[in-house]
């Protein structure tokens, strides 16, 4: 799962919600340094990305990822799969997702507890570049594997495209729809019992 879902299956406070988002950026002994509600958030990214990997019909959609970009699969599926939840959020919440998105926004610029510069910057920029939303759209979704492909570059210290692996999505989008329609609820059921 990625920004988007994280967010949705988070419980609806601030720190929670940070947790699950910032899981991905703070690794190691460094989490010990946030609060206990934002560990408890990370630690809840962490379970939900562990039911995500061992789930039979996840699987599935990575098999339609192509060889090329298979070792990125996991990230691929995530991300296709926002955008399946933001086309289709009505099902899954009552908030509308602008509404929703913008209650999170608001929230994480007005949080009062301490966070490193470079978290601020990147919640500024989540922000104000309308991420979350930007997953209803293909283009936002080809802006989300830019975005990434230039982190996992800078990363890796060699160049990473994942944007041709659109094409296996597009080829594929009814099955992706199919799939996460199948998915997701599962998820939602495992999440409750993790309360």
């Amino acid at each position: 799962m990625n920004f988007l879902a994280h967010l949705y299956l988070a419980q609806p406070t601030v720190e929670h919600r940070l947790g699950n988002l910032l899981a991905d950026f703070i690794k190691g002994t460094v989490r010990q340094e946030f609060s206990v509600e934002m560990q408890a958030g990370m630690k809840h990214h962490q379970q939900i990305d562990s039911f995500t990997d061992r789930h039979s019909v996840v699987r599935h959609s990575k098999r339609l990822i192509s060889p090329a970009h298979r070792r990125m699969a996991g990230i691929l599926v995530d991300i296709f799969y926002d955008h399946h939840l933001a086309c289709h959020w009505s099902e899954y919440s009552d908030v509308p997702l602008a509404t929703f998105t913008h209650d999170v926004y608001r929230s994480f610029q007005t949080y009062s507890g301490w966070l490193p510069a470079e978290i601020h910057a990147l919640l500024d920029r989540i922000a104000t570049e309308d991420w979350l939303t930007q997953y209803q759209t293909i283009e936002g979704i080809e802006n989300t594997l830019s975005r990434l492909s230039r982190r996992i570059s800078h990363r890796w210290q060699r160049s990473v495209n994942l944007c041709p692996a659109m094409e296996d999505w597009m080829a594929h989008y009814p099955t992706f729809t199919q799939d996460f329609s199948q998915f997701f609820p599962d998820m939602i059921q495992h999440c409750h019992t993790l309360d």
